[in-house]
Parts: C-alpha cells; structure tokens; sequence
C-alpha cells in the first residue's frame, strides 16, 4: 500500500486488521502513527483503548492478551508493536514467526494492530509476504524530486513564507532529503529571516549547517579541482568548529572516491543515473553528485585516492602520523596528482 492511500484510509475511518510500517523514512512514518493514534482513539478512552508494546522480547501470549481485550465505549482499539523480532533477518527471535502468522490470520476485528518497525523488514518472512498481500504493509522511503520540493514548500508556506525553487534545491544539497531534518531546518530559517516573506539561499548558508555528507561533497569538490586551500578549510571546519572527530572525517572521504569510482565505471557502461542509483542502493541525489565529481577524477586518481585513505588510516592505528596531519596529506597529495 502507498503511503498516501493509507492518510486517506486514516482520514476515511476505515481502518481494521493487521497493518506493517517499516522503512528509512520516520518523519513521515511517525506522523502515520500519530494520525492513527488521532483518528482510532476518543481521547476520553483513549488509555482504556490503546496498548503500545516493545517488541524486541516480548512473547505471543501478551501480543494475544492485548489484541484480544474488548474495547471500552468504541468500536475497536489499538495495539502499536514495535519492532517485533520475527521482521529481522534471523529466525531465532523470542516471537515464533508461524505461530505469531496464523494468529494474526485470525485475529478479532475489534482490534487494530500496528506493526511498527523503525527500520527495515526482511521481505523473504513469510508474515511479511501474507500482510503484503493483503495490501496493508507499508514501506516509508525517503521521498525526492519534485515530490520532496512540494512537500519543503508546502512546509514553509504553513509558516506564513516563500521559497524559491531554487532555494529549495541549496536545503537538500546541504542537509539532504530526510524530512525531519529538514522540518527543523525550516522551523530555524522561518525564525531567522523575522518578518522577511521569504526565504532566500543567503539565509540558508547562514542558518543550515551542512551534514557530515555534504560537507565531504565540498570537501571532494575542492580536491577533484584542485583547490587545496579551500579543500582544508572545508576539514578545518568539520574539525574545529562542527566539533567532528577525524576517524568519520576519513571513512566518507575514503566512501565518496569508491562510490564516485564505480558511478564513474557503470556510467561509462552506459547505465543512467537513475539505474546507477538503484545498483549501487544509493539515492538519486547523491549519484549525481558523484557522476558530476567523476569528471574531475580519472579511475586513477580515484584508486590512488582509495589507497591513500588506507594507508593513511593505518599510519595513523600504528601512531606514525596525528589523525588531523593525515588528513592534510590526503587532501595535498590528491590536489597536486
């Protein structure tokens, strides 16, 4: 099921049954719950009606004993089980997954339940493919495109401003396409620009710290044309002033020029960004980026970059260089190839 049937689902009441939430994107995950929670419960029962429970070690019988309850003054009440074992990929959970399956299969319709996982599911379970096909398991991913820019302006324009597309497109590439991060972000850009109606790219460098991922995009920019100032100044402030410790600092580096290297090897194979992206499981934003930066390297260089990165974290485990030096001398060594 589409996320978006399941709001109107939610807004319709008809809600009933078994439902699996699971994926990468919690924002909007959580507002499902909540709109759930919202649309299920009469607030003045809501404590008598509702049952919330860990999942990690929990055993059948309690799973039962609260499906099983009868609802006080309502028609149905709601179970929330969180990240319930039997959805991993191992089969040794605390849960056993075929008796857990046959009695969700008979479950009362006065209850609701609510399989929420914070994360990913193994789709080979075989409860997993018997909620599917029932079309009620639903997957949150994070959202892109024009689908993302719709929902950032419909976000800024609840606050009473405007944004340019434009504007837009320098808050995902600073902070990328998670939805709670970029909810906070609009939330301190509306607070800053005051009585201003709009919000421009000048506000956003001023008030949104990049993340650790873009910062190391810029940092790869400045190497891959060889700007070795600007290159150090980006590391100087990851280091000093967004307070990151160097061992993260020197894995993305070393992550960007492999993930650059083999967007570079299946783009000259002919593959699109889009079919680049579904290969590599990485999202569409971030293979742009590093087919833009593969113009600037040849497989090479890449390599050599690679292979600096490991020699450099080796010296610096057997204390033969300071982690910060290190990290100088990969941006020097790779901007003077």
């Amino acid at each position: 099921m589409d996320y978006r049937k399941l709001f109107r689902e939610i807004n319709q009441g008809q809600w009933q049954g078994v439902y699996l939430f699971f994926g990468e994107e919690q924002y909007i995950k959580q507002q499902a719950l909540d709109q759930a929670i919202d649309a299920l419960l009469d607030p003045s029962f809501k404590e008598l009606n509702y049952d919330q429970i860990e999942g990690a070690n929990v055993d059948l019988d309690t799973i039962i004993n609260a499906c099983e309850t009868l609802p006080f003054m309502s028609e149905r009440r709601l179970v929330v089980l969180k990240d319930l074992s039997v959805f991993g990929g191992k089969s040794d959970g605390d849960i056993d997954e075929d008796g857990f399956l046959e009695y969700i299969k008979k479950m009362s319709d006065t209850t609701c339940l609510i399989l929420y996982c914070r994360d990913g599911v193994d789709k080979r379970k075989k409860v997993y493919r018997y909620i599917n096909k029932t079309g009620r398991a639903i997957e949150f991913k994070h959202i892109s495109g024009r689908e993302l820019y719709k929902w950032i302006n419909q976000k800024v324009e609840e606050q009473g401003k405007n944004i340019s597309y434009e504007a837009m497109g320098h808050i995902v590439d600073r902070i990328g396409n998670k939805l709670e991060d970029i909810s906070n972000e609009i939330k301190k850009l509306v607070s800053y620009v005051g009585k201003r109606d709009k919000i421009d790219i000048q506000d956003i460098d001023e008030v949104v710290v990049p993340t650790l991922e873009e910062s190391i995009f810029q940092l790869v920019d400045a190497i891959g044309e060889k700007k070795s100032n600007r290159a150090l100044v980006v590391l100087g402030n990851l280091i000093y002033e967004g307070g990151q410790a160097t061992p993260p600092i020197l894995a993305m580096i070393a992550r960007q020029f492999r993930i650059i290297l083999q967007c570079k090897g299946l783009h000259e194979k002919g593959y699109n960004s889009a079919t680049i992206a579904t290969k590599l499981k990485q999202r569409p934003f971030v293979v742009r980026k590093c087919l833009s930066q593969g113009r600037n390297f040849t497989v090479e260089q890449l390599k050599e970059g690679l292979e600096l990165c490991l020699k450099v974290d080796y010296h610096i485990k057997v204390g033969k260089i300071q982690d910060t030096l290190g990290l100088e001398l990969i941006i020097v060594k790779m901007c003077n190839q």
